[in-house]
């Protein structure tokens, strides 16, 4: 600067606080992503973050127009609203209700014999019969009408049931009532008693609660595969489920395994499957002569059977029904031919064995003599001269 002339230096100076003006009043420039590198990743300014929500930006909530649908509802209230209802509203039955918008509307009311409940603001509302999702609509309704609310939002969440049950009775593992939820068909319920018992069998009969009187039959599926509305309906709040008894059949005589067998009253029992479970006649029985008790309202009746014919199904077969008793007798002269064979046989077998002694006692002193005559005559052995100095006999 001191070699510059007056007039040089005055115009750096000039130029120097001209610069430095420039740039203080000059803007940050904006980021440009030409040179950078591959791999890594280009951003805009649109895609910044922003330190402060726009309140441009924010969803029309109050200001929709009509028929543009609802306002969203929370994550919580949208869950509890979509979920399935497994009842109608009834009597009893303690209801939790709020709206989003007002905490002070939030209640815990019981639905009253009439099914309406008593809500603060708009008083009595008709929910029996209904589910969740209906008794909600029902509620933002009446807070319409009333002007409380221009846009509510309720949701209704059912806490306890009164009277939402059902009774599971007879031949199951745990019989009482259960909780009527979600799943509500024949075999949940049947499931939720620990099954069937052992003695249970494939018929059971519903009844429902405004008909306690008539039975509903249902048959259920042997092979546990088939779970249509035939063999697995749904059930209703207060239904009766009862399962029956298998029956017993009694086989008698002279069978192999006698004993009582269990039938099926839907399935049923013939005479020829009572057998088999009987493992079959014994080798004496009269199968000519089976007899077939029936315990009956106006006595006992007997039936002959011909068993033979019916096993070699020369007969048809006959059905055998609960508490009959199926008698297969024993045949006197199969028992006499079979004693008989029997003897004969264990005298034959008696006869040879003695036989056979005496033949053998009877060789055995023949054959001795002759070996002892044919053997030749026994030496003296010498003895040592010890042992006759010292007195000792030699074999004689």
């Amino acid at each position: 600067m001191e070699s510059l002339r007056p007039s040089q230096l005055s115009s750096v100076l000039l130029a120097t606080a001209l610069l430095a003006g420039a740039l203080l009043h000059a803007q940050a420039p904006s980021a440009s992503t030409s040179g950078v590198p591959s791999g890594v990743p280009h951003t805009t300014p649109s895609q910044e973050a922003k330190k402060f929500p726009d309140a441009k930006d924010a969803p029309a909530v109050w200001d929709r127009p009509e028929g543009a649908g609802q306002a969203v509802m929370p994550a919580a209230a949208t869950a509890l609203s979509s979920t399935p209802m497994p009842a109608p509203l009834g009597p009893g039955d303690l209801l939790d209700i709020s709206e989003y918008h007002t905490p002070e509307f939030h209640s815990a009311v019981r639905v009253s014999p009439d099914g309406t409940v008593n809500l603060p603001m708009i008083e009595d509302v008709q929910l029996g019969g209904m589910n969740e999702q209906s008794a909600a609509r029902a509620i933002e309704a009446a807070l319409l009408n009333r002007g409380m609310l221009l846009h509510p939002q309720v949701s209704v969440t059912v806490t306890a049931y009164a009277g939402q049950d059902v009774s599971v009775l007879g031949e199951v593992a745990r019989p009482g009532v259960y909780a009527y939820t979600l799943h509500h068909r024949l075999l949940d319920l049947i499931s939720a008693a620990s099954g069937l018992s052992p003695t249970a069998g494939r018929l059971v009969n519903v009844f429902h609660r405004d008909d306690q009187k008539t039975p509903h039959p249902v048959v259920l599926d042997p092979g546990g595969t088939d779970t249509s509305t035939d063999h697995n309906p749904e059930l209703v709040p207060g239904d009766t489920v009862q399962v029956s008894r298998a029956g017993l059949v009694y086989v008698i005589g002279d069978v192999v395994r006698p004993g009582g067998f269990p039938v099926d009253p839907a399935q049923g029992l013939t005479v020829v499957q009572a057998l088999s479970l009987a493992w079959g006649p014994a080798q004496n029985a009269a199968t000519r002569h089976g007899l077939l008790i029936r315990e009956q309202k106006s006595g006992r009746t007997l039936t002959t059977l011909n068993l033979g014919r019916m096993l070699h199904g020369q007969e048809p077969d006959q059905p055998i029904h609960d508490r009959d008793i199926l008698y297969v007798p024993d045949s006197l002269a199969k028992d006499i031919w079979t004693k008989t064979l029997e003897s004969a046989i264990q005298s034959a077998v008696g006869v040879s064995i003695y036989s056979g002694l005496v033949y053998s006692q009877w060789l055995l002193p023949k054959t001795t003599v002759t070996k002892i005559i044919a053997r030749p005559p026994v030496r003296p052995v010498p003895l040592h001269p010890a042992a006759q100095g010292a007195g000792t006999e030699g074999p004689q």
